[in-house]
């Protein structure tokens, strides 16, 4: 219990010290990521030395013996746990994505293999095919028991493996300031909002991990042995304590073989002739036994919720096998498990930067179904091995059924607090605003028609008031847009010119240090416009096209994004590909009334009935139509918006579109401006934050330091 206290107060400290000084405890996010790096470092290591030394070390007859043996329970207890995750994650709700995935019809079969089969074991180690990794470990393991003269190899491939676990040993000793120093950056950096979101996982892994290691496992082994339910709960108790206390699952080992000993002992079997065959088991089991570590299945089906990702069933379906051979190894392997994964299903990089912050908390509940699937595994391959097991149907059923049954209700019920009481944050495009900060030092004038413009002023290489001679002496800069373009520019809820370019336009203005007046166009008479000099720039998310890079001055592109297509949920799966797309007839494709879009889309789909929109401001009618054109940012924004509608994005569409602001003709110092205050936009970051939110729809927090003690209560602080 001493060492036990080692975690848990300075995690209690590290959750005072978040509250305390808030924001500040990110100076603590260094020390803790070293730890995490550090025990990431053994990783590959230990596992290639501790699956090859285990498999190594049998004689081939032994081998084989053990394996048809031992077979079943190793497939039984990956059933168990499984079934469990997979019926606890019901307790999550289905992610609302508002894109569809493309690649949903099937599974790419040779990616999964390159995935699985290692061509190069050095690649695959660089690229963290982490089942790659396993499998090469596997074959090679196997064919060092044919080998006569394989004790040296035997002997450097344990020193290796008690190599990292000492090193383990020794990184262990940091865990209180680790410890303190992850749940204190944590604490003091996650908004308040998101507890809840995060607080309904927690509850559902460490139920389900309560009820597997606490109740399923040792009822199932009671159900196939002469033990009681009591008796198996009493020998594993000390090999349980003993891991949460150091955090290593290894230490529960010494436990674990005195605990299949005895057993071994109460049913007729030697000593010595139950230690070699618990030795080579639990050497096999720490590496492909460690049942906690499947819980990263339960952390991905979460991830996809949490970030709200489209769901590929073929790669659901293949998710429970990738799981179990990316997270074999020690705990730590984990972390490279979720890496993978996140990225095999095209999850965001927060989503391994998530899980590690977590992994403070949840690896205790991975610890418990762990050791006690080491004590599972290995009484019930010792008993299978020598013809002891003792099978029990109507108690089995029971051992599985009931807690089960535990399993759903504690899923059914969590789901119904997270949909009754905590809800889902919805990306509300409607709801964004521009933040004070961004609009407070400019004074704005906007024009509702595009009559009250400036009068025609044409503008040429020779005149003698340039565009940004005329900006600066004026004092006035003249934007052009069009509030059509979710989530570039458009009215939001309230009725406020938004979006992205409409910031830009707020942050051009700062950087100039004048007014800003905001003037709308017609697409139709844009050129024109700019040409007569009506405004000095466009800014409302428009295409780079050859025509209008030789008739105005264009900026560097800022931004760029595949053509999609939206349209109702419950049909646009079907528009995978273009030549499924091209195979559907009759079709139809909405357009809105853009000099881009409309010959884009007659050249992408020269069969299809193209109807023009007027306007995305409004939903086009599907009834008129099966689907509309736009670029995936602009589609995904309106789905986010539309809860009805869902964007799509077929691979084979050609390159994706430009964004660009465009200018007058003859300006080439103003767009020399423009194309520099892009530059300082983006190495500023001020280009990024505003693309995470207008464009990525992630939620941003206002400047102000989140709530801590320090600042909000005492007000020691600014």
């Amino acid at each position: 219990m001493k060492d036990l206290r080692l975690v848990f107060i300075p995690a209690g400290l590290g959750i005072l010290a978040g509250l305390f000084f808030g924001g500040y405890c990110a100076i603590l996010r260094p020390f803790g990521s070293a730890y995490v790096m550090l025990l990431q470092a053994a990783v590959y290591p230990y596992v290639i030395a501790s699956l090859m030394h285990g498999l190594g070390s049998l004689r081939p007859e032994q081998s084989f013996k053990l394996f048809c043996k031992g077979w079943w329970v190793y497939l039984f207890a990956w059933v168990l746990t499984f079934g469990a995750l997979l019926l606890v994650s019901l307790g999550i709700p289905a992610a609302d994505s508002p894109v569809a995935n493309a690649d949903a019809q099937g599974v790419d079969v040779t990616k999964v293999l390159e995935l699985v089969i290692p061509r190069d074991i050095i690649t695959a180690i660089a690229q963290n095919y982490v089942p790659a990794v396993i499998v090469f470990c596997t074959f090679y393991g196997i064919a060092l028991q044919h080998i006569k003269d394989k004790g040296p190899m035997l002997s450097i491939l344990d020193a290796l493996r008690h190599m990292s676990l000492k090193f383990w040993k020794w990184i262990v000793k940091l865990v209180p300031y680790a410890v303190f120093a992850l749940v204190a950056d944590t604490a003091g950096s996650t908004a308040f909002g998101h507890l809840a979101h995060l607080g309904f996982f927690l509850v559902l892994l460490f139920g389900v991990s309560f009820i597997l290691a606490f109740w399923m496992l040792p009822e199932v082994v009671a159900a196939l042995s002469p033990l009681s339910f009591r008796g198996v709960l009493r020998d594993l108790r000390e090999g349980v304590v003993i891991a949460l206390a150091t955090t290593i699952s290894a230490t529960a080992l010494p436990a674990i073989t005195e605990a299949t000993r005895k057993v071994a002992q109460q049913v007729g079997v030697s000593k010595e002739e139950a230690d070699e065959v618990i030795g080579t088991n639990l050497s096999i089991t720490y590496v492909i036994g460690q049942l906690g570590n499947f819980f990263v299945l339960l952390f991905i089906l979460f991830a996809i919720y949490y970030f709200q990702r489209p769901e590929d069933l073929g790669n659901l379906i293949l998710l429970p096998f990738m799981t179990l051979l990316s997270a074999v190894g020690s705990p730590t392997a984990t972390v490279d498990s979720v890496a993978f994964l996140s990225s095999w299903l095209g999850l965001p990089d927060d989503a391994p930067a998530l899980f590690v912050e977590l992994l403070v908390i949840v690896r205790y509940g991975m610890l418990m179904a762990s050791v006690t699937g080491f004590g599972f595994l290995s009484i019930l391959v010792t008993l299978s091995y020598f013809g002891k097991l003792k099978v029990q149907p109507a108690k089995l059923v029971r051992a599985i059924l009931l807690p089960s049954l535990a399993i759903l209700a504690l899923a059914l019920g969590t789901r119904w607090v997270q949909n009754e009481w905590i809800g889902r944050e919805r990306t509300a495009y409607m709801d964004f605003t521009l933040l004070p900060a961004i609009t407070q030092d400019v004074r704005v004038t906007v024009h509702d028609s595009p009559r009250s413009g400036r009068p025609a002023h044409p503008l040429n290489e020779n005149s003698p008031h340039p565009v940004l001679k005329r900006i600066q002496s004026t004092g006035e800069l003249w934007v052009g847009y069009n509030d059509g373009i979710i989530p570039f520019c458009y009215r939001n809820q309230a009725g406020e010119l938004v979006g992205f370019d409409v910031e830009a336009a707020y942050s051009l203005a700062n950087s100039l240090n004048v007014d800003l007046v905001l003037v709308p166009f017609n697409w139709e008479s844009l050129e024109g416009d700019l040409t007569a000099g009506r405004f000095d720039i466009a800014m409302a998310g428009i295409y780079v096209t050859s025509e209008r890079l030789r008739q105005l001055e264009v900026s560097s592109p800022y931004y760029n994004s595949p053509v999609a297509l939206f349209g109702l949920r419950e049909k646009i799966g079907a528009f995978t590909s273009r030549d499924t797309i091209d195979r559907m007839s009759p079709l139809r494709l909405g357009v809105f009334d853009d000099p881009v879009l409309r010959p884009l889309v007659t050249r992408l789909f020269p069969s299809a009935d193209i109807v023009i929109v007027p306007s995305y401001a409004q939903l086009p009618d599907f009834g008129q139509i099966e689907a509309a054109v736009w670029t995936l940012e602009q589609a995904t924004a309106l789905a986010s918006a539309q809860p009805k509608v869902q964007a799509i994005a077929p691979d084979d569409l050609g390159s994706n579109l430009l964004f660009a602001y465009l200018m007058p003709p003859g300006g080439q110092e103003w767009r020399q401006y423009v194309n520099y205050w892009i530059d300082i936009r983006t190495r500023s970051g001020e280009a990024t934050e505003a693309t995470n939110y207008w464009l990525e729809g992630q939620a941003r927090r206002d400047k102000q330091p989140r709530w801590s003690i320090l600042r909000n209560v005492l007000g020691w602080v600014d």
